[in-house]
């Protein structure tokens, strides 16, 4: 198979894969071309050489994935070409399909991966033993699907491939039930919406903070003062500190290293300290959620994507970009912040067409936010119904995402710096 026609569009994500510890272990990329929910059928092969070619040359392995490998799902014809050989041993963990046909072919290219030094996973095992024993012995992983999967024939898969020594990854997981069985079953890694869904806490403790980061932003988006915006960040030392480095790392003055708060907002300018004061105000998550920092970068890349293809769409509104921008952001409120966004939105009345969209899914916004959940759930049918509701190429749509991921990486990275 040559590497020639591979002009499909393909649409990139990512989602987390946790360990027991709660610490991130993997990502799985997610790709579909519109309107195809099959992973990697004849066709798709050609969109599965673009993820990895786009993914190894133009974003880059590292913005992708940083230090955790990433799962790729195979189908038979991409498994049986040359194509598979695109993908480096050191970064990427071969998903094989379950809808990949157990012949002596696809054994024998299983085994001469592994002595290449692949990993191989098997993607959605429901407990159909007598097909896939073969490949047990070559899997270093198990990836079981929780909603194929009842309750009472877990434990006995479970303990079935645990005998084997093959570690399991319990996967669309989808709510704190699921993820504690898992857990008591020995599963060892943990992957689905539940890690990224509204996370209910039982006890909704503001952050101190929350009200000053809150008047701030009222402040610039009212247009007050630099003066104003200066006087209500002063009391609070451990802002203040943070957006000094910041300045110091993505201000406008390179050379003069920025050494007092006053010096930072004028080097950082209204629109710059606006972001981070939202920024800010959504990464101060409870302790309570574990996986605060990691839903906070979904956050960051669905935000900054809607942000995009705002501006893209509606070029004369830059108030439409930065609602935009909110209202990714505060559709993760119930995770993030253990608030509903009306809460939130109470202390910004000037933000009456993000309530709305939240509320309603209503206009150009409600098309953005449900674009952005499609394609983060990979549903390559929703997402084809949704882009003919915007005027912008396909290719545009597809660059918006991965430069929203890059963006979100350096947010995290800069952030982390600045703690």
């Amino acid at each position: 198979m040559s590497l020639e026609g591979l002009s499909e569009v393909v649409f990139l994500g990512r989602q987390a894969i946790f360990d027991r510890n709660d610490r991130l272990f993997a990502y799985e990329l997610l790709f579909r071309t519109a309107g195809k929910n099959e992973a990697v059928i004849i066709n798709d092969s050609h969109a599965t050489a673009q993820v990895i070619i786009n993914t190894m040359t133009g974003v880059g392995v590292e913005r992708v994935l940083g230090n955790v490998p990433g799962l790729i799902n195979i189908g038979e014809e991409f498994l049986l070409s040359d194509l598979v050989f695109l993908l480096s041993a050191d970064h990427f963990v071969l998903e094989i399909l379950e809808t990949v046909p157990l012949t002596e072919k696809v054994i024998a290219r299983c085994q001469e991966l592994k002595l290449r030094g692949y990993r191989l996973a098997l993607d959605d095992y429901a407990g159909d033993w007598a097909t896939w024993e073969p490949l047990f012995p070559l899997m270093d992983f198990v990836k079981v699907d929780f909603q194929k999967v009842g309750e009472p024939d877990l434990a006995a898969l479970a303990n079935t491939l645990l005998e084997r020594k093959i570690p399991l990854v319990a996967e669309k997981v989808e709510s704190p039930e699921q993820q504690a069985l898992a857990m008591n079953l020995g599963f060892s890694y943990f992957q689905g919406y539940f890690f990224s869904r509204p996370i209910v806490l039982e006890s909704r403790k503001r952050d101190p903070l929350y009200p000053a980061l809150t008047k701030i932003l009222w402040l610039i988006l009212s247009d007050g003062e630099i003066g104003e915006i200066h006087d209500a960040v002063k009391p609070h030392i451990d802002l203040s500190i943070s957006l000094i480095k910041i300045a110091n790392i993505v201000g406008r003055s390179p050379v003069t290293k920025v050494t007092g708060l006053r010096q930072a907002i004028i080097s950082l300018g209204r629109s710059q300290i606006k972001r981070w004061i939202e920024l800010f105000l959504f990464s101060r998550a409870s302790s309570e959620n574990r996986y605060s920092m990691t839903v906070f970068q979904l956050a960051v890349t669905r935000a900054r994507f809607m942000e995009i293809l705002s501006d893209e769409w509606i070029r004369e509104d830059q108030r439409e970009s930065d609602q935009a921008f909110m209202t990714g952001m505060l559709s993760f409120s119930e995770s993030l912040l253990g608030c509903p966004a009306e809460e939130i939105l109470q202390d910004l009345p000037v933000m009456e067409e993000v309530k709305r969209t939240l509320k309603e899914g209503t206009g150009s916004l409600g098309v953005l936010l449900a674009l952005s959940r499609s394609i983060e759930r990979s549903d390559g049918l929703e997402m084809k119904k949704i882009l003919l509701k915007i005027p912008l190429p396909e290719e545009v749509i597809a660059v918006a995402l991965n430069e929203s991921m890059c963006w979100a990486d350096d947010i995290v990275r800069t952030y982390s710096l600045c703690q």
